[in-house]
């Protein structure tokens, strides 16, 4: 049953999950959280004193006089992104002083609360699916380009699309003139993907498709261009991002008002449920929070909450959480402070468990195992010395690995910031998710890190903000009305704020940029260039369809979405019958334009 309110006001509802200690503390009525970060609540159960004591004998005997001697070379050490003190030495008094509990809080993988993972082996039976993006040009340059990644070890793609097909132009429309297969591949009908999808399938495991605002068109558009194939769609998973509401809240990839993109994504999840069980039709990515200075507690909280939007949304189509849940999927980010990033992998899990069982009433495991992809940032690689970012690139993935890896991982690639991957670049970008795999032996046992006072202490501590921070949104009306209302953006505005004056001012380092800096740096690598004829060949396909197609089919199909839009039908059917006819993306995306309008924000809700 779906139930509404503060998720940390239902911790009443865990008494089936608490243990001994746990109940003895409800008696007593102890706090079962810190009052902030990093800060025990004052009458949370005390920490075991004979620790405690010789904790407090060592930093008064060996550790102060060594200090005193040696000054610590910053004033105050703060974790990356949050900013939370990161003392000296952790030792079970402080997970005491947090009322951590090794059952309740870290558990066994594969069980509630999921902190240590999802699965009970973690990657001793198999490694997590290794892929990485793609998207330039035309259709027939992309499944080239694809084919390599895949001979290079990979066994799936995401596919972006460039910005006219992201946000709902055809590649001859004014508007996109020199945008046309630049940032991904370009996609104006269905004749473009029966030209991508010239790809060994027997090879590809997994395909996601990044194409947030007109996704009910791309996800019609690769349903039939797979029938026109003849390819099984059981017989590999299809991803579609599908995950408009982060695009009004920092990215801006989006066309129609927030509540109408709300309403075709949940189309596209309805009809995958219905249809392809096997796909996955939607995904979180809070990895575009984090470029855009989203911390770890932000990136959680608003991406959950975000999630809630969706699936509420879905629970009024008919179904039910133990139906809905497990086909949400999350991408997430790992920067560079490794910590931070391990402890946010395993807090997500566990506040996704959590999320499920207490504010939905979810029982099936299945509901409460988040689905996960994981990534290095690309923030964290540079213009300066881009060689660097290989060393860059692989602590990241490392980190990833040991924060639990999901069962899928993508790497960004050393040359993002100069250009689109070169081919050398996608070569070492494949061996680096072997080599952490197969050499370093992180993947050989499960959650390594666990019991690390540090880790869990850091763990806990994001999922406690975490929850304070959904609930702000929560009584707040949720995600859309945090989106209109501006509270998201300006939250990430003030996090760019402060984080970028950290780098001006040289609180972070950051080598190449502000730290070991080369005057006359010489950068010699490999780099992809477009040819500069895609845009006019696109073009020039295009309007040779528009020529040879049955352009009465095209309008009465066309006639049909705008009918399907204001009758508030799901999308997909008028969708597939439109794409069929071979009516082009911008047609469909304008034709539901005439009855949703097109979304402009209010200016002056947004930045700091």
């Amino acid at each position: 049953m779906h139930r509404k309110g503060s998720a940390l006001r239902r911790a009443s509802q865990r008494a089936d999950t608490m243990s001994t200690e746990d109940h003895a503390r409800a008696e007593r009525g102890d706090q079962q959280r810190p009052s902030r970060p990093g800060e025990a609540a004052a009458d949370a159960t005390p920490p075991d004193d004979g620790i405690a004591a010789a904790a407090a004998r060592w930093q008064a005997e060996t550790r102060a006089p060594f200090v005193a001697d040696n000054p610590e070379r910053r004033d105050a050490f703060l974790t990356q992104a949050l900013k939370w003190s990161v003392n000296p030495l952790y030792t079970p008094a402080d997970l005491e002083a947090m009322g951590f509990d090794y059952l309740r809080d870290v558990g066994f993988p594969g069980e509630y609360p999921y902190t240590r993972g999802t699965g009970p082996n973690g990657h001793r039976s198999a490694l997590w699916t290794m892929t990485q993006v793609t998207g330039f040009g035309k259709g027939e340059e992309w499944a080239k380009r694809a084919r390599y990644m895949l001979d290079q070890g990979l066994s799936g793609l995401i596919l972006e699309h460039d910005l006219p097909t992201t946000n709902g132009y055809d590649s001859d429309d004014p508007l996109v003139a020199g945008e046309v297969g630049r940032a991904g591949m370009a996609l104006d009908s269905l004749e473009d993907l029966e030209q991508a999808f010239d790809l060994p399938f027997d090879k590809l495991q997994y395909l996601m498709s990044v194409c947030n605002a007109p996704q009910p068109v791309n996800l019609a558009m690769i349903i039939a261009a797979l029938e026109k194939k003849g390819v099984d769609p059981r017989d590999f998973v299809l991803h579609i991002v599908n995950g408009i509401l982060i695009e009004y809240t920092c990215v801006g990839r989006y066309i129609y008002p927030p509540e109408h993109g709300l309403k075709l994504a949940t189309d596209c999840i309805e009809y995958i449920i219905r249809h392809h069980p096997n796909w996955a039709p939607i995904s979180i990515i809070a990895a575009q929070l984090q470029p855009a200075k989203a911390n770890p507690v932000q990136e959680i909280a608003f991406s959950l909450a975000i999630a809630c939007a969706y699936i509420d949304a879905t629970l009024e189509r008919g179904f039910d959480i133990d139906t809905v849940a497990p086909y949400f999927h999350f991408v997430v980010n790992v920067d560079m402070d490794f910590f931070e990033g391990v402890c946010k992998l395993r807090a997500f899990r566990k506040c996704w468990a959590r999320l499920m069982r207490e504010r939905y009433g979810a029982t099936n495991p299945a509901a409460m195992k988040i689905r996960m992809m994981t990534s290095p940032t690309t923030t964290a690689l540079t213009l300066q010395q881009p060689l660097n970012n290989i060393g860059r690139l692989a602590i990241m993935a490392t980190a990833c690995a040991l924060g639990g890896a999901g069962e899928h991982m993508t790497t960004p690639l050393h040359d993002e910031a100069h250009a689109l991957p070169a081919e050398e670049a996608i070569r070492v970008g494949a061996a680096l998710q072997h080599i952490v795999a197969h050499e370093t032996g992180v993947a050989d046992t499960i959650d390594p890190l666990a019991g690390s006072y540090y880790v869990e202490a850091l763990t806990k501590q994001i999922e406690d903000a975490a929850f304070a921070e959904m609930d702000k949104v929560f009584e707040m009306g949720g995600a859309l009305a945090a989106i209109r209302t501006g509270y998201f953006q300006r939250a990430l505005g003030r996090e760019q704020y402060e984080r970028h004056r950290d780098i001006e001012e040289g609180r972070r380092k950051w080598v190449g940029v502000n730290h070991l800096t080369l005057e006359e740096e010489q950068r010699e690598i490999e780099i992809f260039r477009l040819d500069e004829q895609v845009e006019e060949q696109q073009i020039a396909r295009l309007r040779s369809l528009r020529e040879r197609r049955d352009q009465a089919a095209v309008d009465a199909a066309l006639d049909g979405v705008r009918e399907a839009a204001a009758a508030g039908d799901n999308l997909l059917p008028a969708c597939l019958v439109a794409v069929k006819a071979y009516a082009t993306h911008g047609e469909i995306c304008a034709a539901m334009r005439d009855v949703f309008g097109q979304y402009t924000p209010d200016s002056q809700l947004a930045g700091v």
